[in-house]
C-alpha cells in the first residue's frame, strides 16, 4: 500500500465532526493526472485524487449522485444535477468561477480550499445548496462576480453557508460581497442559514481599495425571504458589515462585526429596503457591531427605511468595548478548511484526506 506524500497529525478541540481531544489525521493524497471530465446523464460515480486541468475542469449535467474528492481543479460547472458532493478538493487559479450551480438540488460544496478565482460558489435557482465550512481566498471578480458565495433565486429547504473562512487580501483580490442572498428564501420551519462564517479583508490593510459597493453579508438583495444570519464574524472585510436590502422574515443575530477606517469604509449595519417589493418582519438582536466609516466616524448602525415590522433587540451598536477586545480567532489555520470532510478509521482515529500539499 502507498504511503501518502505527507501526513501530518494534529489535536483540535470540537475539529469538524470530531469531539473535543480526538486525533485528526491529515493526509496529503498523491493526484493522478486526468483528462477534463464531461459528464451527463451518469449516476452514482466517484471522482477521487484526480488533477485536472483546463478552464473548465469537471462539467456534469442532468448528473446523479456524484461525489468529486481530493481533487486538484480549476473549476466545476453543474447544470441541472442531483445530489453531487465536492469535499477536500483544491479549486484555483481560474478564471471562472470555481464551482458554478445551475438548477441543481442537493449539492454539497464542503471543506474545499477555493483560490484566486471570479468567484467561489455561486448558486442560480434549484435548493439544497450547502456550502460548508470552506477555505476561501482572493475572489477576483470583476462586478458583477466577485463573491466568496452567492444564491441567485434559491428556494425552499435545506439551504446554508456557514463555517466558511473568507480572506480578501489587498492588490490581490477584487472582491463584492463576501456573502450574498440574492432573491433567495428559505421556509419557515428551514430558512437559509448564514451562520458562523468567519470573513476579513486583508490582514494588515483590512478594506483598503476593495469595492465602494461590498459587503461581508448582504442578505435580501432585490428580495428574499425566511433567511437566518447568526453568530457570524466581520472583521474589515468589506466598505459595510451586514446589509438587509430587503426581504421578509429575516433575522440577523449574534454576530461580531468589526470595521476599521478605510478609503470605502461606511456603516457597519444596516436596513434600507432597496427593492421595490415590500419588506418586513426584520430582527436584529444581540448583534455587536463597531464601524468606523472613510471619515473616520464611527458609524455601526443605520436604518435607511422601506422596512416595517423592524425589531431591534440587545445590540449593541457602537460599542467601543470592541476596540480593547481580542477578536474572535480564526476557525483554522489558513488554508486548512475549517470543516473538512472527516472518515473514521478502524481505529478509531479520524482522517482528512486534501487534495493538496499541507503547508
Amino acid at each position: 500500500m502507498k504511503q501518502p506524500l505527507l501526513t501530518a497529525i494534529l489535536t483540535l478541540a470540537a475539529f469538524a465532526s470530531g469531539n473535543a481531544g480526538e486525533t485528526v489525521v491529515f493526509e496529503s493524497v498523491k493526484l493522478t493526472a486526468a483528462t477534463v471530465i464531461n459528464w451527463e446523464l451518469r449516476n452514482n460515480e466517484t471522482v477521487d485524487a484526480k488533477k485536472i486541468g483546463g478552464p473548465l475542469s469537471i462539467k456534469l449535467e442532468s448528473c446523479k449522485g456524484i461525489v468529486i474528492t481530493a481533487c486538484d481543479l480549476n473549476s466545476i460547472e453543474l447544470i441541472g444535477c442531483q445530489d453531487i458532493t465536492i469535499r477536500n478538493c483544491r479549486i484555483h487559479d481560474s478564471e471562472r468561477i470555481a464551482v458554478q450551480i445551475g438548477g441543481c438540488t442537493d449539492v454539497v460544496v464542503e471543506g474545499c480550499r477555493i483560490e484566486n478565482v471570479v468567484s467561489g460558489v455561486y448558486a442560480v435557482g434549484g435548493h439544497g445548496i450547502r456550502v460548508l465550512g470552506n477555505f476561501m481566498r482572493n475572489m477576483k471578480g470583476p462586478f458583477p462576480r466577485g463573491q466568496a458565495a452567492q444564491f441567485d433565486e434559491v428556494t425552499g429547504t435545506n439551504n446554508a453557508i456557514c463555517y466558511n473562512y473568507v480572506i480578501n487580501e489587498r492588490g490581490r483580490s477584487v472582491p463584492e460581497d463576501c456573502i450574498n442572498l440574492y432573491k433567495s428564501a428559505g421556509t419557515a420551519e428551514s430558512p437559509v442559514l448564514v451562520e458562523n462564517n468567519y470573513l476579513t479583508g486583508d490582514p494588515v490593510a483590512g478594506s483598503q481599495d476593495k469595492s465602494p459597493n461590498g459587503s461581508g453579508i448582504m442578505l435580501g438583495d432585490e428580495g428574499g425571504a425566511h433567511i437566518l444570519c447568526r453568530k457570524n464574524t466581520i472583521l474589515s472585510a468589506a466598505q459595510m458589515g451586514i446589509g438587509v436590502a430587503g426581504g421578509h422574515f429575516i433575522r440577523v443575530e449574534d454576530n461580531f462585526v468589526f470595521g476599521l477606517k478605510s478609503n470605502v469604509t461606511s456603516q457597519g449595519m444596516y436596513v434600507w429596503n432597496q427593492s421595490k417589493q415590500p419588506c418586513d418582519h426584520i430582527t436584529l438582536a444581540r448583534n455587536r457591531v463597531h464601524w468606523v466609516n472613510k471619515e473616520g466616524e464611527e458609524f455601526s448602525f443605520w436604518n435607511g427605511g422601506g422596512a416595517t415590522d423592524l425589531t431591534e433587540t440587545d445590540n449593541h451598536f457602537s460599542d467601543a468595548a470592541l476596540l480593547s477586545e481580542a477578536p474572535p480567532p480564526p476557525p483554522s489555520k489558513a488554508p486548512l478548511p475549517p470543516k473538512p470532510w472527516v472518515t473514521m478509521n478502524a481505529d478509531g482515529t479520524q482522517k482528512v484526506r486534501l487534495g493538496w500539499k499541507i503547508e
